[in-house]
């Protein structure tokens, strides 16, 4: 009896070696097919440049951004390394043009601008003091609210208000308190970690105008804007990458074979000015020897960055434009649309055209700023003519949902949700996009007519701050 004993004393430690043995084997052992709807294991988990490898032969060298996904949904992240942290949301300002209709909407985005400085500009008789005296009672110590009158006589209300707003705030908040400024609509959710990531390594004493969701017409043959239908955003627009840009598709001055179909050969700009712009490579024909496309989509006038996808500004670029001009040249009742005000202004002013991020320029599945994937869109009287491709903040919401949910989505999906800088919600039409119960459940205080926009807000930034949080990409 005691030898049988001390011989299950011997057989159970060697079983339990080889159901462990085996288990492990099973796990290292790669599949024989790898289902795209199942959470990945280690083993499946290829790097980054054999997904690239399939386009271009791969330098050494990482992406202007660390985070993209290989088709088995690694992250350069995890290739590369992470990125040395250099920038935080102190180092950021929010500038956001308002009324004091549309206060729940500013409220609505406290989500997503939390600790970071933010400047609300509304109109004169809302008392902007008063209004920042309100936002700290309420716990949102970091905003301020300045004020800029009315004007009459523009496409809305407050487009000069909306023109100027940038400008107002940079020098309301001091040039030597920011180096990068978030500017777009009270409607406009920015997803604060992607943006941070995105401008580590940029030179914010450059002058930058950063965006990639431009306005242009849809055809450009050496007629005047009016003869054409006008859509945004448009890869023909043209632009530049940053300065020093690395990328593995990329080559210098626009020479890359990786260039999209359709889309304006960027060459670098350091900075990006019309001198730059011009010595993009091989740009289709009509652009002409001589740059002549400026001639007929002057930049304020159908060739203009698109307010509610928002933009990204550097110190560089503000400093570089005097307040004083600004002052006198908002001081107006009449004018275009306040996104073209304000395009036309940096470049009379500075010299200074869009650097289009980098990353989404050679995918053409990813925009940054403001993506959509509904396709054209038109949605009342005035977008007749225009075709919108943004502008799908419920999208945005399902692939978030379903990445938290499923572990992954596509690698294009993921991708995008990694890269995305900014959404419009585009209040107007909000409601519209949103299930009644759903809207009518979401505790709410505030004009009805605004409430399906504070939930999207709310459920944009609540979500990405998940999904920041599950992917390990949070900043500090």
């Amino acid at each position: 009896m005691p030898r049988r004993a001390a011989s299950v004393r011997l057989a159970l430690p060697v079983g339990i070696f080889l159901v462990v043995t085996l288990a492990a084997f099973r796990w290292a052992a790669p599949p024989s097919v790898a289902s795209d709807q199942d959470p990945l294991r280690p083993h499946q988990l290829n790097s980054i440049s054999k997904w690239l490898s399939q386009e271009a032969e791969i330098k050494t060298v990482p992406t202007q951004f660390s985070r993209s996904f290989d088709a088995n949904k690694r992250s350069a992240r995890e290739s590369f390394g992470p990125k040395k942290a250099n920038l935080t949301r102190q180092d950021l300002l929010v500038a956001i043009p308002s009324s004091s209709d549309r206060l729940a909407l500013v409220r609505g985005s406290r989500k997503w601008r939390r600790g970071v400085p933010s400047w609300i500009i509304t109109e004169m008789w809302s008392d902007p003091g008063k209004l920042t005296r309100q936002a700290e009672f309420e716990g949102e110590k970091l905003e301020r609210h300045g004020e800029w009158r009315e004007a009459w006589g523009c496409m809305k209300i407050g487009d000069v208000r909306a023109g100027v707003t940038p400008f107002l705030a940079a020098h309301l908040h001091g040039y030597d308190n920011f180096k990068w400024m978030l500017y777009g609509d009270d409607d406009t959710v920015f997803f604060i970690d992607n943006a941070l990531d995105m401008l580590e390594g940029l030179d914010h004493n450059m002058p930058y105008f950063l965006t990639d969701h431009l306005w242009f017409p849809d055809q450009f043959d050496g007629r005047r804007g009016e003869g054409h239908r006008k859509m945004h955003p448009n890869r023909a627009a043209p632009r530049c990458l940053p300065c020093g840009y690395q990328d593995p598709f990329h080559a210098p001055n626009g020479t890359s074979a990786h260039v999209p179909t359709g889309s304006y050969r960027a060459p670098e700009g350091c900075p990006c000015n019309v001198e730059a712009v011009c010595k993009g490579a091989d740009n289709p024909g009509f652009w002409g020897a001589e740059c002549q496309w400026h001639k007929f989509a002057h930049p304020g006038w159908w060739y203009f960055e698109h307010g509610g996808a928002g933009a990204i500004l550097s110190v560089g670029l503000l400093r570089s434009i005097e307040w004083a001009k600004m002052e006198k040249r908002f001081d107006v009742d009449g004018g275009v649309s306040g996104d073209s005000q304000f395009m036309a202004a940096v470049f009379e002013e500075s010299g200074i055209l869009p650097t289009d991020p980098g990353y989404g320029f050679y995918r053409p599945q990813m925009t940054l700023f403001d993506p959509g994937w509904r396709g054209e869109q038109t949605k009342g009287p005035e977008d007749w003519g225009v075709a919108d491709l943004g502008n799908d903040p419920m999208g945005i919401i399902d692939r978030l949902q379903y990445s938290l949910n499923k572990g992954h989505c596509s690698k294009d999906c993921e991708d995008s949700l990694q890269h995305m800088i900014s959404s419009h919600i585009r209040a107007r039409y909000a409601i519209g996009d949103v299930l009644p119960d759903e809207v009518q459940n979401f505790t709410y205080t505030g004009a009805e007519e605004h409430r399906a926009t504070v939930y999207i807000q709310h459920r944009l930034s609540t979500l990405f701050q998940e999904y920041m949080e599950k992917t390990g990409f949070q900043r500090d």
